[in-house]
Protein backbone atom coordinates (compact mmCIF):
# COMPACT_ATOMS: atom_id res chain seq x y z
CA UNK A 1 0.00 0.00 0.00
CA UNK A 2 2.88 2.68 0.92
CA UNK A 3 4.23 1.89 -2.56
CA UNK A 4 1.07 1.90 -4.39
CA UNK A 5 0.26 5.60 -2.97
CA UNK A 6 3.94 6.58 -3.58
CA UNK A 7 3.66 5.76 -7.00
CA UNK A 8 0.18 7.48 -7.46
CA UNK A 9 1.76 10.89 -5.87
CA UNK A 10 4.17 10.55 -8.46
CA UNK A 11 2.52 9.66 -11.31
CA UNK A 12 0.01 12.40 -10.45
CA UNK A 13 3.16 14.81 -11.13
CA UNK A 14 4.81 13.65 -13.99
CA UNK A 15 0.65 13.76 -15.31
CA UNK A 16 0.18 17.27 -14.20
CA UNK A 17 3.29 18.55 -15.60
CA UNK A 18 5.77 21.36 -14.49
CA UNK A 19 5.59 24.50 -16.61
CA UNK A 20 5.20 23.54 -19.94
CA UNK A 21 7.60 25.88 -21.29
CA UNK A 22 11.37 24.69 -22.88
CA UNK A 23 13.52 27.24 -23.33
CA UNK A 24 16.44 26.74 -25.75
CA UNK A 25 19.88 26.34 -24.57
CA UNK A 26 22.36 28.81 -25.88
CA UNK A 27 25.66 30.91 -24.54
CA UNK A 28 23.88 33.61 -23.76
CA UNK A 29 20.42 34.18 -21.26
CA UNK A 30 16.80 35.02 -22.77
CA UNK A 31 14.39 37.90 -21.26
CA UNK A 32 10.98 38.15 -22.89
CA UNK A 33 8.45 40.56 -21.81
CA UNK A 34 4.93 40.76 -22.97
CA UNK A 35 2.37 43.72 -21.50
CA UNK A 36 -1.07 44.50 -22.39
CA UNK A 37 -3.63 47.03 -20.58
CA UNK A 38 -2.32 49.37 -18.27
CA UNK A 39 -0.26 50.38 -14.95
CA UNK A 40 2.10 47.30 -15.63
CA UNK A 41 4.94 46.62 -14.01
CA UNK A 42 7.54 44.12 -14.44
CA UNK A 43 11.10 43.63 -13.23
CA UNK A 44 13.65 40.84 -14.52
CA UNK A 45 16.77 40.69 -13.56
CA UNK A 46 19.35 37.96 -14.55
CA UNK A 47 23.19 37.04 -13.54
CA UNK A 48 24.71 34.73 -14.98
CA UNK A 49 24.35 32.75 -18.27
CA UNK A 50 21.81 30.59 -19.70
CA UNK A 51 19.17 31.90 -17.61
CA UNK A 52 15.67 32.03 -19.20
CA UNK A 53 12.90 34.51 -18.21
CA UNK A 54 9.57 35.09 -20.20
CA UNK A 55 6.83 37.25 -18.60
CA UNK A 56 2.89 37.94 -20.15
CA UNK A 57 0.75 40.13 -18.45
CA UNK A 58 -2.89 40.84 -19.68
CA UNK A 59 -4.63 43.35 -17.45
CA UNK A 60 -4.52 46.50 -15.03
CA UNK A 61 -1.75 47.31 -12.51
CA UNK A 62 0.04 43.83 -11.87
CA UNK A 63 3.69 43.00 -10.56
CA UNK A 64 5.84 40.64 -12.29
CA UNK A 65 9.66 39.96 -10.43
CA UNK A 66 11.81 37.79 -11.68
CA UNK A 67 15.52 37.56 -10.13
CA UNK A 68 17.93 34.43 -11.46
CA UNK A 69 21.64 34.59 -10.34
CA UNK A 70 23.39 31.45 -11.57
CA UNK A 71 23.24 29.62 -14.31
CA UNK A 72 20.48 27.72 -16.31
CA UNK A 73 17.64 29.16 -14.41
CA UNK A 74 14.13 28.66 -16.56
CA UNK A 75 11.30 30.79 -15.53
CA UNK A 76 7.86 31.51 -16.49
CA UNK A 77 5.15 33.99 -15.45
CA UNK A 78 1.08 34.50 -17.59
CA UNK A 79 -0.66 36.62 -15.13
CA UNK A 80 -4.16 37.77 -16.09
CA UNK A 81 -6.46 40.03 -14.01
CA UNK A 82 -5.72 43.54 -11.54
CA UNK A 83 -3.64 43.67 -9.33
CA UNK A 84 -1.60 40.19 -8.97
CA UNK A 85 1.85 40.22 -7.93
CA UNK A 86 3.75 37.44 -9.10
CA UNK A 87 7.28 36.95 -8.19
CA UNK A 88 10.31 34.43 -8.91
CA UNK A 89 14.25 33.73 -7.11
CA UNK A 90 16.32 31.61 -8.50
CA UNK A 91 19.77 31.22 -6.72
CA UNK A 92 23.05 28.69 -8.04
CA UNK A 93 21.81 26.17 -10.99
CA UNK A 94 19.38 24.81 -12.74
CA UNK A 95 15.79 25.77 -11.62
CA UNK A 96 12.79 25.85 -12.91
CA UNK A 97 9.35 27.66 -12.07
CA UNK A 98 6.19 28.65 -13.70
CA UNK A 99 2.99 30.51 -12.68
CA UNK A 100 0.16 30.71 -14.06
CA UNK A 101 -2.75 33.49 -12.68
CA UNK A 102 -5.81 33.98 -13.55
CA UNK A 103 -8.32 36.40 -11.54
CA UNK A 104 -7.29 39.50 -9.21
CA UNK A 105 -5.29 40.36 -6.35
CA UNK A 106 -3.41 37.29 -6.28
CA UNK A 107 0.14 36.82 -4.86
CA UNK A 108 2.52 34.05 -6.12
CA UNK A 109 6.69 33.88 -4.39
CA UNK A 110 8.83 31.51 -5.66
CA UNK A 111 11.85 31.36 -4.02
CA UNK A 112 14.79 28.62 -5.18
CA UNK A 113 18.08 28.19 -4.28
CA UNK A 114 20.43 24.90 -4.34
CA UNK A 115 20.40 22.25 -7.73
CA UNK A 116 17.65 21.80 -10.04
CA UNK A 117 14.48 22.41 -8.23
CA UNK A 118 11.18 22.80 -9.69
CA UNK A 119 7.97 24.32 -8.98
CA UNK A 120 4.68 24.86 -10.75
CA UNK A 121 1.83 27.01 -9.82
CA UNK A 122 -1.60 27.61 -10.82
CA UNK A 123 -3.94 30.04 -9.76
CA UNK A 124 -7.85 30.46 -10.89
CA UNK A 125 -9.83 32.94 -8.85
CA UNK A 126 -9.16 35.99 -6.33
CA UNK A 127 -7.14 37.18 -3.54
CA UNK A 128 -5.16 33.86 -3.36
CA UNK A 129 -1.52 33.10 -2.29
CA UNK A 130 0.97 30.96 -2.97
CA UNK A 131 4.49 31.01 -1.44
CA UNK A 132 7.52 28.21 -2.11
CA UNK A 133 10.77 27.96 -0.90
CA UNK A 134 13.02 25.41 -1.94
CA UNK A 135 16.69 24.66 -0.35
CA UNK A 136 18.35 21.86 -1.35
CA UNK A 137 18.50 19.54 -4.77
CA UNK A 138 15.62 17.76 -6.95
CA UNK A 139 13.17 19.21 -4.66
CA UNK A 140 9.30 19.17 -6.41
CA UNK A 141 6.22 21.67 -5.77
CA UNK A 142 3.48 21.83 -7.19
CA UNK A 143 0.06 24.37 -6.73
CA UNK A 144 -3.06 24.26 -8.18
CA UNK A 145 -5.82 26.47 -7.24
CA UNK A 146 -9.49 27.64 -8.26
CA UNK A 147 -11.66 29.78 -6.08
CA UNK A 148 -10.94 32.58 -3.44
CA UNK A 149 -8.74 33.11 -0.40
CA UNK A 150 -7.13 30.11 -0.55
CA UNK A 151 -3.37 30.04 0.87
CA UNK A 152 -0.75 27.57 0.21
CA UNK A 153 3.14 27.84 1.97
CA UNK A 154 5.17 25.37 1.08
CA UNK A 155 8.57 25.22 2.34
CA UNK A 156 11.12 22.27 1.30
CA UNK A 157 14.98 22.02 2.82
CA UNK A 158 16.69 18.91 1.86
CA UNK A 159 16.46 16.74 -1.53
CA UNK A 160 14.14 14.84 -3.72
CA UNK A 161 11.17 16.26 -1.91
CA UNK A 162 7.77 16.28 -3.79
CA UNK A 163 5.00 18.45 -2.34
CA UNK A 164 1.21 19.17 -4.03
CA UNK A 165 -1.73 21.02 -3.04
CA UNK A 166 -4.39 20.53 -5.71
CA UNK A 167 -8.32 21.98 -4.67
CA UNK A 168 -11.38 23.99 -5.81
CA UNK A 169 -13.03 25.73 -3.47
CA UNK A 170 -12.83 28.67 -1.19
CA UNK A 171 -10.65 29.65 1.86
CA UNK A 172 -8.74 26.75 2.32
CA UNK A 173 -5.33 26.58 3.37
CA UNK A 174 -2.35 24.57 2.63
CA UNK A 175 1.18 24.27 4.68
CA UNK A 176 3.45 21.57 4.11
CA UNK A 177 6.95 21.36 5.81
CA UNK A 178 9.66 18.91 4.64
CA UNK A 179 13.03 19.13 5.86
CA UNK A 180 14.96 16.35 4.76
CA UNK A 181 15.03 13.88 2.28
CA UNK A 182 12.80 12.00 -0.54
CA UNK A 183 9.83 13.17 1.43
CA UNK A 184 6.08 13.52 -0.06
CA UNK A 185 2.95 15.26 1.10
CA UNK A 186 0.04 17.19 -0.10
CA UNK A 187 -3.60 17.11 -0.88
CA UNK A 188 -4.44 15.44 -3.86
CA UNK A 189 -7.18 14.09 -5.51
CA UNK A 190 -8.72 11.08 -6.36
CA UNK A 191 -8.60 11.23 -10.35
CA UNK A 192 -6.50 14.13 -11.84
CA UNK A 193 -8.92 16.66 -10.97
CA UNK A 194 -8.94 18.65 -7.94
CA UNK A 195 -10.09 18.51 -4.59
CA UNK A 196 -13.61 20.24 -3.95
CA UNK A 197 -14.63 22.30 -0.60
CA UNK A 198 -14.00 25.29 1.33
CA UNK A 199 -12.63 25.48 4.44
CA UNK A 200 -9.80 23.04 3.92
CA UNK A 201 -7.07 22.83 6.37
CA UNK A 202 -4.27 20.48 5.48
CA UNK A 203 -1.08 21.31 7.92
CA UNK A 204 1.86 18.24 6.90
CA UNK A 205 5.14 18.85 8.79
CA UNK A 206 7.69 16.19 7.60
CA UNK A 207 11.32 16.13 9.46
CA UNK A 208 13.32 13.16 8.29
CA UNK A 209 13.82 11.07 5.54
CA UNK A 210 11.26 9.25 3.38
CA UNK A 211 7.87 10.02 4.79
CA UNK A 212 5.12 10.53 3.12
CA UNK A 213 2.16 12.41 4.13
CA UNK A 214 -1.21 12.82 2.27
CA UNK A 215 -4.95 13.75 2.31
CA UNK A 216 -6.49 12.27 -1.01
CA UNK A 217 -9.96 13.18 -1.90
CA UNK A 218 -11.49 15.28 0.20
CA UNK A 219 -15.21 16.75 -0.63
CA UNK A 220 -17.03 19.07 2.10
CA UNK A 221 -16.53 22.08 4.57
CA UNK A 222 -14.48 22.50 7.35
CA UNK A 223 -12.48 18.93 7.21
CA UNK A 224 -9.03 19.49 9.05
CA UNK A 225 -6.21 17.25 8.62
CA UNK A 226 -2.67 17.59 10.65
CA UNK A 227 0.02 15.63 10.15
CA UNK A 228 3.72 15.74 11.98
CA UNK A 229 5.85 13.23 11.14
CA UNK A 230 9.48 13.42 12.50
CA UNK A 231 12.02 10.44 11.64
CA UNK A 232 12.38 8.32 8.51
CA UNK A 233 9.74 5.88 6.79
CA UNK A 234 6.69 7.41 8.45
CA UNK A 235 3.46 6.70 6.40
CA UNK A 236 0.35 8.91 6.91
CA UNK A 237 -2.38 8.70 4.63
CA UNK A 238 -5.70 10.14 4.90
CA UNK A 239 -7.41 8.23 1.67
CA UNK A 240 -10.79 9.48 0.95
CA UNK A 241 -13.00 12.45 3.06
CA UNK A 242 -16.68 12.84 2.47
CA UNK A 243 -18.87 15.52 5.11
CA UNK A 244 -18.00 18.39 7.26
CA UNK A 245 -16.39 19.33 10.15
CA UNK A 246 -13.92 16.34 10.33
CA UNK A 247 -10.33 16.26 12.33
CA UNK A 248 -7.81 14.87 11.70
CA UNK A 249 -4.49 14.84 13.65
CA UNK A 250 -1.27 12.56 13.68
CA UNK A 251 1.82 12.79 15.20
CA UNK A 252 4.16 9.98 14.55
CA UNK A 253 7.67 9.93 15.40
CA UNK A 254 10.35 7.30 15.91
CA UNK A 255 10.92 5.27 12.14
CA UNK A 256 8.51 3.16 10.04
CA UNK A 257 5.19 3.87 11.50
CA UNK A 258 1.92 3.93 9.30
CA UNK A 259 -0.89 5.41 9.85
CA UNK A 260 -3.73 4.90 7.48
CA UNK A 261 -7.71 5.94 7.38
CA UNK A 262 -9.22 4.68 4.42
CA UNK A 263 -12.65 6.12 3.21
CA UNK A 264 -14.15 8.48 6.22
CA UNK A 265 -17.52 9.34 5.68
CA UNK A 266 -19.23 11.73 7.66
CA UNK A 267 -20.08 14.58 9.90
CA UNK A 268 -18.33 16.19 13.10
CA UNK A 269 -15.96 12.87 13.57
CA UNK A 270 -12.15 14.22 15.52
CA UNK A 271 -9.26 11.66 15.50
CA UNK A 272 -6.01 11.94 17.19
CA UNK A 273 -3.31 9.55 16.10
CA UNK A 274 0.14 9.60 18.24
CA UNK A 275 2.87 6.98 17.53
CA UNK A 276 5.75 7.85 19.26
CA UNK A 277 7.91 4.30 18.91
CA UNK A 278 9.08 2.41 15.61
CA UNK A 279 6.66 0.13 13.05
CA UNK A 280 3.55 0.83 14.70
CA UNK A 281 0.64 0.13 12.47
CA UNK A 282 -2.74 2.02 12.38
CA UNK A 283 -5.35 0.64 9.61
CA UNK A 284 -1.90 -0.38 6.99
CA UNK A 285 -4.78 -3.22 5.95
CA UNK A 286 -7.52 -0.99 4.99
CA UNK A 287 -9.57 -1.45 8.46
CA UNK A 288 -9.53 1.88 9.42
CA UNK A 289 -12.70 3.54 8.52
CA UNK A 290 -15.30 6.28 9.87
CA UNK A 291 -18.88 6.27 9.12
CA UNK A 292 -21.19 8.18 10.45
CA UNK A 293 -21.42 11.57 13.19
CA UNK A 294 -19.84 13.05 15.77
CA UNK A 295 -16.95 10.00 16.57
CA UNK A 296 -14.67 10.47 18.39
CA UNK A 297 -11.40 8.11 18.42
CA UNK A 298 -8.04 8.78 20.29
CA UNK A 299 -4.87 6.49 19.40
CA UNK A 300 -1.79 6.75 21.24
CA UNK A 301 0.67 3.84 21.16
CA UNK A 302 4.22 4.66 22.81
CA UNK A 303 6.62 1.31 21.65
CA UNK A 304 7.24 -0.65 18.96
CA UNK A 305 5.27 -3.13 16.70
CA UNK A 306 1.98 -1.96 17.79
CA UNK A 307 -1.15 -2.19 16.00
CA UNK A 308 -4.58 -0.75 15.88
CA UNK A 309 -7.26 -0.47 13.58
CA UNK A 310 -10.69 0.18 13.96
CA UNK A 311 -14.31 0.37 12.41
CA UNK A 312 -16.86 2.73 13.25
CA UNK A 313 -20.18 2.82 11.68
CA UNK A 314 -23.12 5.07 14.09
CA UNK A 315 -23.59 8.45 15.24
CA UNK A 316 -21.86 9.26 18.86
CA UNK A 317 -19.09 6.89 19.24
CA UNK A 318 -16.32 7.17 21.26
CA UNK A 319 -13.51 5.55 21.67
CA UNK A 320 -10.40 5.52 23.63
CA UNK A 321 -7.38 3.27 22.88
CA UNK A 322 -4.03 3.69 24.86
CA UNK A 323 -1.07 0.90 24.03
CA UNK A 324 2.64 1.51 26.05
CA UNK A 325 4.89 -1.48 25.33
CA UNK A 326 6.00 -3.47 22.08
CA UNK A 327 4.13 -5.76 19.76
CA UNK A 328 0.43 -5.08 21.06
CA UNK A 329 -2.12 -5.25 18.98
CA UNK A 330 -6.11 -3.92 18.83
CA UNK A 331 -9.08 -3.85 16.79
CA UNK A 332 -12.45 -3.06 17.70
CA UNK A 333 -15.64 -1.76 15.61
CA UNK A 334 -18.59 -0.31 16.50
CA UNK A 335 -22.14 -0.49 14.49
CA UNK A 336 -24.40 1.54 16.09
CA UNK A 337 -25.01 4.77 18.37
CA UNK A 338 -23.74 6.21 21.38
CA UNK A 339 -20.99 3.10 22.12
CA UNK A 340 -18.40 4.07 24.47
CA UNK A 341 -15.35 1.85 24.33
CA UNK A 342 -12.12 2.08 26.35
CA UNK A 343 -9.02 0.20 25.66
CA UNK A 344 -5.64 -0.08 27.33
CA UNK A 345 -3.00 -1.97 26.99
CA UNK A 346 0.75 -1.69 29.19
CA UNK A 347 3.46 -4.42 28.86
CA UNK A 348 4.20 -6.49 25.32
CA UNK A 349 2.48 -8.75 23.60
CA UNK A 350 -1.31 -8.12 24.69
CA UNK A 351 -4.02 -8.26 21.96
CA UNK A 352 -7.35 -7.13 22.64
CA UNK A 353 -10.75 -7.54 20.30
CA UNK A 354 -14.14 -5.91 21.14
CA UNK A 355 -16.95 -5.50 18.89
CA UNK A 356 -20.14 -3.59 19.80
CA UNK A 357 -23.44 -4.04 17.74
CA UNK A 358 -26.89 -2.42 18.73
CA UNK A 359 -26.79 0.86 20.95
CA UNK A 360 -25.61 2.39 24.28
CA UNK A 361 -22.87 -0.41 24.60
CA UNK A 362 -20.09 0.41 27.03
CA UNK A 363 -16.92 -1.78 26.69
CA UNK A 364 -13.94 -1.04 28.55
CA UNK A 365 -10.86 -3.41 28.35
CA UNK A 366 -7.43 -2.56 30.39
CA UNK A 367 -4.87 -5.06 30.33
CA UNK A 368 -1.33 -4.55 31.86
CA UNK A 369 1.81 -6.98 32.08
CA UNK A 370 2.29 -8.96 29.24
CA UNK A 371 0.71 -11.74 26.78
CA UNK A 372 -2.59 -11.21 28.07
CA UNK A 373 -5.56 -11.80 25.32
CA UNK A 374 -9.06 -10.71 25.66
CA UNK A 375 -12.23 -10.46 23.25
CA UNK A 376 -15.28 -9.23 24.10
CA UNK A 377 -18.28 -9.26 21.89
CA UNK A 378 -21.62 -7.08 22.72
CA UNK A 379 -24.54 -7.25 20.21
CA UNK A 380 -27.53 -5.60 21.55
CA UNK A 381 -28.86 -2.31 23.59
CA UNK A 382 -27.38 -1.15 26.52
CA UNK A 383 -25.23 -3.66 27.44
CA UNK A 384 -21.83 -3.00 29.83
CA UNK A 385 -19.00 -4.67 29.67
CA UNK A 386 -15.86 -4.38 31.61
CA UNK A 387 -12.95 -6.42 31.73
CA UNK A 388 -9.37 -5.98 33.37
CA UNK A 389 -6.57 -8.03 33.52
CA UNK A 390 -3.28 -6.94 35.59
CA UNK A 391 -0.53 -9.58 35.30
CA UNK A 392 0.46 -11.94 32.51
CA UNK A 393 -0.59 -14.57 29.73
CA UNK A 394 -4.45 -14.16 31.32
CA UNK A 395 -7.17 -14.67 28.83
CA UNK A 396 -10.80 -13.34 28.78
CA UNK A 397 -13.55 -14.23 26.39
CA UNK A 398 -16.79 -12.38 26.82
CA UNK A 399 -19.86 -12.37 24.54
CA UNK A 400 -23.09 -10.58 25.24
CA UNK A 401 -25.90 -10.83 23.43
CA UNK A 402 -29.62 -9.36 24.20
CA UNK A 403 -31.34 -5.94 25.95
CA UNK A 404 -30.79 -4.22 28.65
CA UNK A 405 -28.30 -6.21 30.34
CA UNK A 406 -27.12 -4.70 33.37
CA UNK A 407 -23.67 -5.15 33.96
CA UNK A 408 -21.29 -7.74 32.98
CA UNK A 409 -17.42 -7.02 35.12
CA UNK A 410 -14.49 -9.45 34.92
CA UNK A 411 -11.07 -9.54 37.11
CA UNK A 412 -8.12 -10.50 36.80
CA UNK A 413 -5.62 -8.99 39.17
CA UNK A 414 -2.30 -9.13 39.44
CA UNK A 415 -1.98 -13.36 38.59
CA UNK A 416 -1.02 -15.43 35.74
CA UNK A 417 -2.67 -18.15 33.10
CA UNK A 418 -6.09 -17.01 34.44
CA UNK A 419 -9.15 -18.00 31.69
CA UNK A 420 -12.72 -16.65 31.78
CA UNK A 421 -14.52 -18.18 28.78
CA UNK A 422 -18.64 -16.61 29.59
CA UNK A 423 -21.01 -16.10 26.77
CA UNK A 424 -24.47 -14.21 28.22
CA UNK A 425 -27.75 -14.79 25.82
CA UNK A 426 -31.03 -12.89 26.99
CA UNK A 427 -32.12 -9.88 29.16
CA UNK A 428 -31.24 -8.15 32.53
CA UNK A 429 -28.31 -10.76 33.20
CA UNK A 430 -25.70 -9.10 35.62
CA UNK A 431 -22.47 -11.28 36.17
CA UNK A 432 -19.57 -10.19 38.35
CA UNK A 433 -16.09 -12.57 38.23
CA UNK A 434 -13.26 -11.87 39.93
CA UNK A 435 -10.13 -13.71 39.94
CA UNK A 436 -6.82 -13.12 42.21
CA UNK A 437 -3.94 -15.67 41.91
CA UNK A 438 -2.40 -18.03 38.98
CA UNK A 439 -3.75 -20.77 36.66
CA UNK A 440 -7.74 -19.59 37.95
CA UNK A 441 -10.56 -21.09 34.79
CA UNK A 442 -14.28 -19.86 34.41
CA UNK A 443 -15.29 -22.24 31.62
CA UNK A 444 -18.53 -24.61 30.56
CA UNK A 445 -19.01 -28.00 31.38
CA UNK A 446 -19.69 -29.20 28.30
CA UNK A 447 -18.05 -26.90 25.70
CA UNK A 448 -15.36 -23.87 26.04
CA UNK A 449 -17.71 -21.01 27.36
CA UNK A 450 -20.40 -20.65 30.41
CA UNK A 451 -22.86 -20.21 28.78
CA UNK A 452 -25.60 -17.74 30.71
CA UNK A 453 -29.13 -17.75 29.06
CA UNK A 454 -32.32 -16.40 29.94
CA UNK A 455 -33.83 -13.55 31.81
CA UNK A 456 -33.13 -11.91 35.14
CA UNK A 457 -29.80 -14.41 36.01
CA UNK A 458 -27.57 -12.91 38.07
CA UNK A 459 -23.76 -14.43 38.28
CA UNK A 460 -21.02 -13.98 41.04
CA UNK A 461 -17.81 -15.96 40.79
CA UNK A 462 -14.84 -15.10 43.44
CA UNK A 463 -11.54 -17.68 43.42
CA UNK A 464 -8.83 -16.54 45.76
CA UNK A 465 -5.66 -18.80 45.04
CA UNK A 466 -4.29 -20.52 42.43
CA UNK A 467 -5.75 -23.32 39.89
CA UNK A 468 -9.24 -23.07 41.07
CA UNK A 469 -11.48 -24.54 38.28
CA UNK A 470 -15.20 -23.53 37.68
CA UNK A 471 -17.46 -25.35 34.86
CA UNK A 472 -20.89 -25.28 34.42
CA UNK A 473 -23.87 -23.33 33.02
CA UNK A 474 -26.92 -21.43 33.30
CA UNK A 475 -30.24 -21.14 31.69
CA UNK A 476 -34.04 -20.44 32.25
CA UNK A 477 -34.89 -17.53 34.31
CA UNK A 478 -34.74 -15.84 37.92
CA UNK A 479 -31.94 -18.25 38.45
CA UNK A 480 -28.77 -17.18 40.62
CA UNK A 481 -25.19 -18.55 40.78
CA UNK A 482 -22.54 -17.50 43.35
CA UNK A 483 -19.69 -19.55 43.69
CA UNK A 484 -16.50 -18.50 46.25
CA UNK A 485 -13.34 -20.55 46.04
CA UNK A 486 -10.70 -19.91 48.36
CA UNK A 487 -6.65 -21.76 48.35
CA UNK A 488 -5.38 -24.04 45.58
CA UNK A 489 -7.26 -26.60 43.10
CA UNK A 490 -10.44 -26.33 44.12
CA UNK A 491 -13.05 -27.25 41.35
CA UNK A 492 -16.89 -26.37 41.27
CA UNK A 493 -19.17 -27.57 38.59
CA UNK A 494 -22.49 -25.80 38.49
CA UNK A 495 -25.41 -26.43 36.27
CA UNK A 496 -28.91 -24.52 36.11
CA UNK A 497 -32.14 -25.02 33.87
Amino acid sequence: MKSQAKKSLIALAIAAGLSGHAFAASSVSEISVVQTGQDQDTLVSQTGTLNAAAVVQTGTAQVATVIQNGVWHEAAINSTGTDNKVQVTQQLDWHVASANVEGDNNNVNVSQDGFYNQSSNDVIGNDNTVRVSQLGSVNESQAEITGTENAVFVEQEGDANFAVFRVEGNNNDGKITQIGDDNQAGLIALDLTANVGNNNDVSVEQVGNNNFGAAKGIAGDNNSVDMVQKGDNHFGFVYALAGSDNDISMDQQGNGNTAYLAMTTGDDNSVDITQNGSSNTIGDTLVADIQGDDNDIAIKQNGDFNGAEFQVWGDSNDVDLKQKGDANFATFGAYGIDNDFDLSSKGNDNEIVAFAEGEDNSIEVSQEGNANFAYVDAVGNDNEVDVEQDGAQNEAIISVAGNNNADVTALQHRGDLNLIDLIIEGDENTADITQAGTGNWVSGDTSNSFTVSGDNNSLSITQTGNDNLVLGSQAGTNNSISVNQSGDMNIATVVQY
